[in-house]
């Protein structure tokens, strides 16, 4: 009321969710027509949101002939002028919507035809917030996982699973202000915690078929180790108590209590600074008293009553001077809100966004890669892809687990990668060699473990789309990430090999040439300090690295 976000996990069930109610009777409804019920929750769903003399009128005198589905009836209806203009425009709009549903019964998933109709319903427009659409997912994922061949096999057991969900925490709040179970607490402190409902007592337990107890023996019984059991079942019909099960019974009862109290103990700590604890119980007003009951003692403020009970007392003797409601005990003295929540009757679905004018940019990709194996042909470009790919899960791995003897452990899966990707069988030994060195440097290189250790912000094989001198440009960083020292990093790893003398030279000559390379990358990072650049060499264990300004 207040209007405050509050998080609350596991707590309000899934189909709880106003939103997942009506997605459960619109699956109800196109899973089979005869659902009278679940076509009547879709009739009176926000998006149709017929009143309830409309939807009387539609089963009644002025619907079809008995026998005949609500579907037949709101077709009959669209030229009846017996109904409201304003119901015979929400019900075209209707059966507009779920015509091509229905016709396409039993065609492609449940999950298509029920998300395409909820859609074409104009379902996302009558939910509250963001929350309602994460919740709708997670509805149409279970549809998913339990439809067969385009149906649900048993609606009851459909809907048993689904009471086991929760709906999401709300999407726009923070930690400041949480719901949750006493169990859930545990373990957690809060500055403050509340504790409300404490005159509640638990429902009462259903009798169970049988009750038993595992007693152990003394050390002076014969048998050993073992121990004795106890077990009763539940009373035929007609016949007395069994002592033995009311015995249990009654057992099962104080260790529940104990527990409760456990419990109890366990929201109290919760609190480091301030602790509310909220319970309320009846007024006794006979003989013109006015004292409070004693709550049960299967509640747990009637675990706390020794020690609150002088509180109560005190408020009951200000009710008393007050003036007290006379009011039966579980009187509800609020008025639900039966309000109609629906969409305006001339409502229609967004109109299409523009088509967007588009023409494919230039591979830079493969423009790259043609650049940089343009000197040794389409293996040296299978080798490279390949040592990226690793050095991406290696990097992922914050190096963790990875070796040289790791590497050479997975040389014949590099083998089978590279005749995957069509390496020549003349080829095929050096190229494996040329993978499992380059990954073998790696991981043993000092810089390579730097670059491939924990980093913060570290970011491998990162996709990004940049609009650069007016051209879009798809780019994939090798590896993006922020040192110790809260330098920004943007390094791209190089296959290329040098046979012979001169490497330094050769290294500065790969500087020279992927310079703009990097400095696109840049363009496309916004990094108002600059970023540092880093080539490396994996075969050569080389490195190369310059600073970058915005």
């Amino acid at each position: 009321e207040a209007g405050l976000n509050f998080r609350a996990i596991d707590i309000e069930p899934l189909g709880h969710r106003p939103v997942v109610q009506d997605l459960l009777a619109l699956t109800r409804a196109l899973s089979h027509p005869a659902d009278r019920l679940a076509w009547l929750a879709l009739l009176r769903a926000p998006w149709s949101g017929l009143t309830l003399a409309e939807l009387h009128a539609l089963c009644g005198d002025r619907g079809v002939q008995a026998g005949a589905t609500l579907w037949e009836a709101i077709k009959a209806a669209l030229h009846d002028d017996g109904f409201s203009a304003d119901a015979r425009t929400r019900l075209a709009r209707v059966q507009a919507a779920l015509a091509l549903a229905l016709d396409y019964r039993c065609r492609g998933t449940l999950r298509d035809r029920i998300e395409g109709a909820w859609l074409a319903l104009g379902g996302p427009a009558c939910v509250d917030d963001e929350t309602d659409l994460e919740d709708a997912d997670i509805y149409f994922d279970y549809l998913e996982a339990h439809e067969e061949a385009g149906e649900i096999a048993d609606l009851a057991v459909f809907e048993e699973g689904l009471a086991k969900l929760y709906a999401l925490p709300d999407l726009q709040a923070d930690d400041r202000l949480q719901i949750m179970t006493i169990h859930k607490a545990k373990g957690l402190e809060f500055d403050t915690v509340i504790v409300p409902g404490l005159g509640r007592a638990p429902r009462n337990n259903d009798k169970a078929l049988f009750l038993w107890m595992q007693r152990p023996r003394d050390e002076d019984d014969e048998g050993g180790d073992a121990a004795d059991l106890l077990l009763a079942p539940i009373k035929e019909a007609g016949a007395g108590d069994d002592p033995i099960y009311a015995w249990l019974e009654k057992l099962n009862a104080e260790k529940d209590s104990l527990e409760d109290g456990r419990l109890l103990y366990v929201a109290a700590t919760r609190a480091k600074k301030h602790l509310h604890l909220l319970g309320s119980t009846g007024l006794d007003l006979r003989d013109g008293a006015c004292v409070p009951k004693t709550p049960s003692g299967k509640t747990l403020l009637g675990k706390l009553w020794p020690v609150v009970k002088p509180v109560y007392a005190e408020a009951a003797e200000r009710a008393a001077a007050a003036g007290v409601s006379t009011a039966p005990a579980g009187t509800r003295m609020d008025v639900i809100d039966q309000r109609l929540r629906r969409l305006p009757t001339q409502w229609s679905l967004p109109s299409a966004p523009a088509r967007a004018q588009w023409e494919p940019p230039p591979d830079r990709a493969r423009v790259q890669e043609e650049i940089e194996f343009s000197w040794a042909g389409e293996t040296a470009r299978h080798v490279g892809s390949v040592v990226h790919r690793w050095l991406q899960r290696i990097a992922d791995d914050e190096l963790k687990g990875w070796d040289a003897a790791r590497v050479e452990a997975l040389r014949s899966a590099f083998r089978r990668e590279l005749i995957g990707r069509g390496v020549a069988d003349a080829d095929l030994d050096a190229a494996t060699m040329r993978v499992t060195t380059a990954l073998a440097n790696a991981v043993t290189d000092e810089r390579g473990c730097w670059l491939l250790g924990p980093q913060r912000d570290a970011f491998n094989e990162r996709r990004i789309t940049s609009i650069i001198n007016g051209e879009r440009i798809n780019m994939v960083i090798d590896r993006t990430f922020a040192d110790a020292g809260g330098k920004h990093w943007i390094v791209d790893y190089k296959t290329s090999s040098h046979e012979g003398a001169g490497v330094e030279r050769f290294l500065d000559s790969e500087r020279e040439r992927y310079q703009p390379q990097l400095a696109r990358y840049t363009q496309a990072i916004a990094n108002p300090d600059g970023s540092m650049l880093g080539l490396y060499f994996p075969l050569l264990s080389g490195w190369r690295e310059w600073k970058q300004q915005k």
